[in-house]
């Protein structure tokens, strides 16, 4: 068995800090903190108690309380994604005061809850054959401690599969779920039987596990240690305390292998990660770089030809990422036209353009099995909601 090196662990909120305050994709629902905006009113505080704020020649002020009263809380639905078949679509809505998981047809009909939890429950996958939906429960509404449950598609038979884990991965064949607890990454049979050990992945946050389409190599992300860093500047208005952040992490489906596939990229340390995925063949993986130069990014799955798609224009942010079913197109967030909108580019990153054009929240894209629609979620109608669109940007309806 082989392991990430322990190291410090780090804030665990500065991450996703700087990404909210730009109103796109916070890599874990589960560690977004309900403090932000109070984080937020203290540095006004503290500029207007040393009299920034009321010094018209500075022009800090007007700009400052802006980002306070426009900082974005985390969009009230999540994490659409497709069923199997591309007949449904799992999402997570906390419209009924708690994050619960819902299911509603490709339509807008037959829209289901699934679960009811005080706490709140997150992040559902599909099972391989369409039958069944995974799902982190947060134990209590203070603490990101979760078990996982699983439930069949129609509500029924809903039932625990680990008392402790998080991001639960079914495995291609339907026979294996893959997650995290602690300081180590487990795999299980999909009836919840047989937890074993298959790496150590250390005491860092952990995010976006995955098994590559063949089933023989799963990625995920681990935000490893350091000190925290200098100040890296105001980018956002806001201390840079993250350090290293999330690292991408490939192993083999046995535990041997592990590999750090951000290690290379300028020198190791300077290239924090979110939004990892695989393109359907499993050559390639996407993902988002969070240092100054934002972007989307490829890499080879042995960590090789890293390359940035989206280069211009810089200093905007960019999340989730998606290949289409075919691995000839990407999908993804990003702000660079003033607010979060999706785009679509060739794999190579060439022809890029903006398929939502709104001046609302349009985030969290994915593909239909088919390839032909991109469901998102956008608050365009005065409340977040699930929606639908042709792959060409066409036919933009929400589900709700």
């Amino acid at each position: 068995m082989t392991e990430i090196p322990e190291l410090c662990p780090l804030p665990q909120d500065a991450f996703e800090r700087q990404r909210a305050l730009l109103g796109v994709h916070v890599a874990s629902e589960l560690h977004s903190s309900p403090r932000r905006r109070w984080r937020l009113a203290a540095i006004a505080a503290v500029l207007l108690v040393g009299g920034l704020l009321v010094t018209p020649a500075l022009g800090i002020g007007d700009r400052l309380l802006d980002l306070i009263q426009s900082t974005p809380g985390p969009p009230e639905v999540r994490t659409p994604v497709w069923s199997p078949d591309g007949r449904r679509i799992a999402f997570t809505s906390r419209r009924d005061g708690n994050s619960e998981v819902y299911v509603v047809n490709a339509d807008g009909s037959g829209q289901r809850r699934l679960t009811r939890n005080a706490a709140g429950d997150f992040g559902p996958t599909w099972s391989p054959d369409g039958r069944k939906i995974a799902f982190e429960r947060r134990g209590d509404a203070q603490s990101s401690v979760g078990a996982l449950y699983v439930v069949n598609a129609d509500g029924s038979g809903q039932r625990m599969l680990a008392r402790r884990g998080s991001h639960p991965a079914w495995s291609p064949d339907g026979r294996t779920i893959a997650f995290m607890w602690r300081f180590h990454m487990y795999v299980m049979n999909a009836d919840g039987s047989g937890h074993r050990v298959l790496t150590r992945v250390g005491s860092g946050q952990k995010d976006s596990l995955a098994w590559s389409p063949d089933g023989r190599k799963l990625l995920f992300l681990v935000e490893p240690s350091s000190a925290p860093r200098p100040v890296h500047g105001l980018v956002y208005g806001l201390r840079d305390d993250c350090g290293y952040c999330f690292r991408l992490w490939v192993l083999n489906a046995d535990g041997s292998g592990l590999r750090d596939l951000t290690r290379g990229i300028s020198g190791g340390f300077g290239a924090p990660a979110s939004d990892p995925v695989w393109s359907p063949d499993g050559r390639m993986l996407a993902f988002v770089r969070l240092n100054t130069r934002h972007g989307v990014y490829v890499i080879n799955a042995d960590g090789s030809a890293v390359r940035n798609l989206t280069p211009k224009p810089r200093g905007a942010a960019y999340a989730a990422p998606a290949w289409s079913p075919d691995g000839q197109k990407i999908t993804f967030a990003g702000e660079r036209d003033g607010n979060s909108e999706i785009y679509l580019m060739n794999a190579d990153g060439s022809s890029q353009r903006n398929l939502t054009r709104n001046l609302a929240y349009d985030g969290d894209p994915a593909w239909s099995p088919d390839g032909r629609k991109i469901t998102f979620v956008s608050n365009r109608d005065g409340r977040y909601a699930v929606y639908v669109m042709n792959a060409d940007g066409s036919g933009q309806r929400s589900l709700r």
